[in-house]
């Protein structure tokens, strides 16, 4: 699987899919390297974060600020075809040489929710569970578990979730007696 498969492939799963989760999961599990096993619980939290979770209350009581401040974000190139294809204005895009750029505040964002939600680029989909920006130093200093992610402190939504899959993660480590893994976490939370 190359990298542009691989992007596409934990889009589809942070979008909802859970045939592509699993599959993102299984294939992030053959390499058992502490990275991997970081991107598996980060795609999990930001899975439950997007799809398993209501958490729009949050999110309208914040403002949506996690769309009006910060760096320009990626637009990939599969993004930008399916935001075309859906009808979504691409000149709102910035070209930076070979890559399209989302700035901030976002133009597809309309009050506090998003116009362009059913088709948000990946890199939108990411946060705050799965982007490198708000993750960078817990990266750096994972070494194994269940990682403690940052989240920042405007987003009550993101708190809400990594509170309640702390517990879950706490309630399988009792029942197993050790770090469950994604997988794991990822069947108790479809027995909900």
């Amino acid at each position: 699987m190359n990298t542009e498969e691989i992007n596409l492939l934990t889009k589809r799963a942070l979008s909802g899919d859970k045939k592509s989760l699993l599959e993102i999961l299984n294939f992030l599990e053959k390499f058992d390297q502490p990275l991997t096993r970081f991107a598996s619980y980060s795609i999990l939290y930001q899975f439950a974060f997007n799809s398993l979770y209501d958490i729009g209350k949050y999110c309208e009581e914040c403002g949506g600020k996690c769309c009006k401040s910060g760096d320009p974000i990626q637009v990939f190139n599969f993004d930008y075809e399916e935001i075309k294809k859906m009808g979504g204005d691409v000149g709102r895009l910035r070209k930076n040489g070979k890559i399209h750029l989302l700035s901030r505040p976002c133009p597809f964002q309309n009050g506090w929710a998003c116009s362009i939600h059913k088709f948000k680029p990946y890199s939108c989909l990411s946060y705050p569970f799965a982007t490198e920006d708000e993750q960078m130093i817990v990266i750096k200093e994972y070494k194994d578990g269940i990682p403690d992610f940052k989240v920042p402190e405007f987003c009550t939504s993101g708190k809400v979730v990594k509170d309640r899959l702390n517990n879950v993660e706490k309630e399988l480590r009792e029942k197993l007696g050790r770090i469950p893994s994604a997988k794991e976490i990822l069947e108790f939370l479809m027995k909900e």
